[in-house]
């Protein structure tokens, strides 16, 4: 299923732990819900960004990748360590998760409040510390995943996760591409099949053989409506050779070469 721009959804994973007690728990979900909305909001980035609740344990954080995975709407997950968030309860999670990682290394603040700094601040942004525990795991662990440091409100940082979106939008849409091979003998074949086999293993792309005579046809039969309209385009978009053009000795290869387009954008269609 090929998901709409509006549809599309990455979620927000947000790390912390009970040391800090449920007070500082319930004002990093809320610092989380901020992040979130302005993420969604902004225009550099084309996704909904859904903010899900804090992760503090190995199997809430487990159940949340395994959830995201069957997750037809969602094309990827941004991980943000809040406070010091220790790594390992990661690791299982991490495991399982089958969906483009993007590590974000913010913090809810974008300065120090230098007169008023104390510990309870402290707890409520050791962002350096989980950000450095998570990195350290996701090394170990090997995982590929995309990296970005900087803080949400600066456009910059903002462009650099709209990439990654855009990536992770490709990837999606790659998972159920189905591709059309022409003029192979066997179909569905693991043994013969070769580099199909290996295509659909590592991209997830279905690639169907079909005999040359199934694209004949499709061709043959293209309304003559849908062929005058490609050979209209044709001269409107591109310099036409001597010959080519309405009315030329050669005309009639234009005509091919459009009904060509036409089948084969048929059958394609046609699934």
């Amino acid at each position: 299923m090929n998901i709409g721009r509006e549809a599309r959804e990455c979620w927000l994973l947000t790390g912390s732990q009970h040391l800090y007690g449920e007070e500082t728990l319930r004002q990093v979900a809320s610092q989380a819900a901020v992040v979130a909305g302005v993420l969604s909001e902004a225009q550099e980035i084309p996704a909904r960004i859904v903010n899900k609740p804090v992760l503090t344990g190995l199997e809430e954080i487990r159940e949340i990748c395994l959830q995201a995975n069957a997750s037809a709407n969602c094309i990827g997950v941004i991980a943000w360590m809040h406070t010091f968030s220790p790594a390992k309860a990661w690791i299982a999670g991490l495991q399982a998760l089958q969906k483009p990682l993007l590590h974000l290394h913010t913090q809810a603040n974008e300065s120090l409040p230098w007169d008023t700094i104390d510990m309870d601040f402290m707890n409520l942004n050791q962002s350096a510390h989980g950000d450095r525990e998570f990195g350290y795991i996701a090394a170990r662990l090997g995982l590929r995943r995309k990296v970005i440091a900087g803080h949400v409100n600066d456009a910059r940082t903002r462009r650099r996760i709209g990439s990654w979106v855009r990536a992770a939008s490709g990837w999606q849409a790659s998972q159920q591409l189905r591709v059309a091979r022409f003029g192979d003998n066997m179909r569905d074949v693991a043994v013969t099949d070769g580099d199909r086999v290996e295509a659909q293993r590592v991209f997830g792309w279905s690639i169907q053989t079909h005999g040359v005579d199934d694209l004949v046809d499709s061709v043959r039969s293209a309304a003559s409506e849908a062929v005058d309209a490609l050979v209209t385009e044709y001269q409107q978009r591109y310099a036409v050779a001597a010959g080519l053009e309405l009315g030329g000795d050669r005309h009639s290869s234009l005509r091919d070469a459009a009904a060509i387009e036409a089948g084969l954008r048929s059958f394609l269609g046609e699934g």
